[in-house]
This record gives C-alpha cells, structure tokens and sequence, in this order.
C-alpha cells in the first residue's frame, strides 16, 4: 500500500471540507481557540476519512462498475479489503479518540452516530432506496454541531438555536448536492446499480421537487444567518447580509442552471457559512 493509496482511501479533499464545517461550529461558539476544538476539528477530518475508509470496503464491487472509481486502490486490486478495513478502523479510533478527548461521551456519541448513519445505514440503503439520501445527510450535517460542542457550546437551551439552525442548514443543503451529483453521473451510478434520487419520481415532478429542496435550504440559509446577527454584535453585519443573499441568488439559479447546477449549489454553501460567520462577528 503507498502513500497515495492511503490518501485514496481517506479521500482528503472531502475530509478537510468536513475539517472545515467542524471549525465553523467551533467558531460560532466562541471557543475555536480551546484545546477542545482543535480535537472536534481533528477528530472531524479523521472520522471522516476513516468512515470513507470503510465506505470504499464496502462498495469495492460497484466502485469497480464505475469509470470514476475503478482506479481507486480496492477495484484496482492495489490494496487488499482487510489491509483497508485496518486503515478504516486505525483512522476511525483515532477520530472518535479526539472526540473523546474534546467532548467527552456527548461528543464521541455523535461521533458513533456519524459512523452508524453513514456506513451503517446509507452505505447498505444506496442500492435498495433513493431515501438513503435523507439518512446520509443526516450525517453530513453534524461537523458544525461537533465543533460546536467540542468548543464548549450548548447541546440545548437558546444558546443552541444557532448551531442546530446551522445543522438544519447544512442538511438541507445536502439533497440538492447529492441530487445533482447524482444526475451528473447518473449512467455510471445506473450501472453500478445505486437507486437515483429523482428515478422515482415523473420527470415533470423532478424539476419542482429539486426546486422545493433549494428553496426549503434558502429558507435554512436565511434562518441561521438571522440568529447569528441575533446572537452576534452586528460589526460585520452588512458583510453577512451580502454573503446570505448572493448564497441564496446563486443556490435558486442552480435547479436550471444544467451543468453547472452543482457547482452552484457547492458554492452557495461556501456562501452561507462565511454569512453566518460574518453575522456573529465577532466570535
């Protein structure tokens, strides 16, 4: 195994995005510069690749189908499944350890949601059901709430508000993503034999359904970025407000946008976590 098949395996691109979400919850608590977000934000980036670790085990047969990742080190036949599930487990333990040390077991236990929702549930339901969608953004909401926690914040009570509007934000942003994602390489998914979001529905009713979904994340955006001002003492104020609505001018356009709907709606995202950022200004 070399180092770039390692890299393969823990998929560092998405991983420090996930790195990143967790500093954004740590920020908005106030405490990014506490021992314990550098462990939320540590034990994100490693949790992350480790449940990718783990997730590429377990679709190495339809990874193979698919021109995108037939190259990745288990369809290539570079790295044997025990040899990738020992690199999962190593990169899983050592997340979850830095959960531990930065929130205690309320922490780890959302670390251990994280791995059961993502490689437990919408792992196994992506070929079975275009629902495995909703139960995997479940998981890729929750880094801004492990930041959050793991630099002191509130799990409940007003203080929380924020940081679950952020959650909810991120969630919703998460079907549009994967829908579009989905639709761009929807021959290599058919053939690798996932259920498609939108393969259910009529055509006529795919157009507006992806509409709602964006919508519904718009009202999200607008929702976290106005507690943040709430919470926050207004400085960067017209900076956030100029953030949120070119995130919610550029997240409407994506639905017909075609190709680059994705794009679009990956940026917005940028967007509406630098205006809520900017809303609670300063930390």
């Amino acid at each position: 195994m070399t180092g770039a098949d390692l890299l393969v395996l823990g998929r560092p691109g998405v991983s420090l995005a996930v790195g990143g979400a967790a500093l954004c919850g740590a920020l908005l608590a106030g405490g990014a510069s506490a021992p314990g977000a550098a462990c939320a934000v540590a034990g994100s980036v490693l949790l992350c690749a480790g449940c990718s670790a783990l997730n590429q085990v377990q679709e190495r047969g339809r990874d193979a189908r698919m021109a995108r990742t037939a190259s990745r080190p288990l369809p290539a036949g570079r790295v044997t499944p025990g040899a990738a599930l020992a690199v999962a487990a190593a990169l899983g333990a050592a997340g979850l350890g830095c959960f531990a040390l930065g929130g205690g077991t309320l922490l780890a236990g959302l670390g251990l949601a994280v791995v059961a929702l993502y490689n437990g549930l919408y792992t196994p339901l992506k070929p079975v059901t275009a629902t495995a969608l909703l139960v995997g953004a479940l998981a890729g909401a929750l880094p801004p709430l492990c930041g959050w926690i793991g630099a002191g914040g509130a799990a409940w009570g007003a203080q929380a508000s924020l940081i679950w509007a952020v959650t909810g934000m991120v969630y919703l942003w998460q079907v549009p993503h994967f829908w579009l994602l989905a639709w761009r390489r929807r021959a290599e998914y058919h053939r690798a034999g996932f259920a498609l979001p939108f393969a259910a529905l009529p055509q006529r009713s795919r157009g507006p359904v992806l509409a709602l979904w964006t919508g519904a994340y718009c009202v999200g955006l607008c929702l976290a970025v106005g507690l943040a001002l709430a919470a926050g003492a207004g400085g960067a104020a017209p900076g956030a407000l100029l953030a949120a609505g070119l995130a919610v001018a550029v997240a409407a356009a994506a639905p017909v946008r075609g190709a680059r709907s994705l794009l679009a709606v990956n940026g917005s995202m940028l967007l509406a976590l630098a205006g809520t950022l900017l809303a609670a200004w300063p930390f």
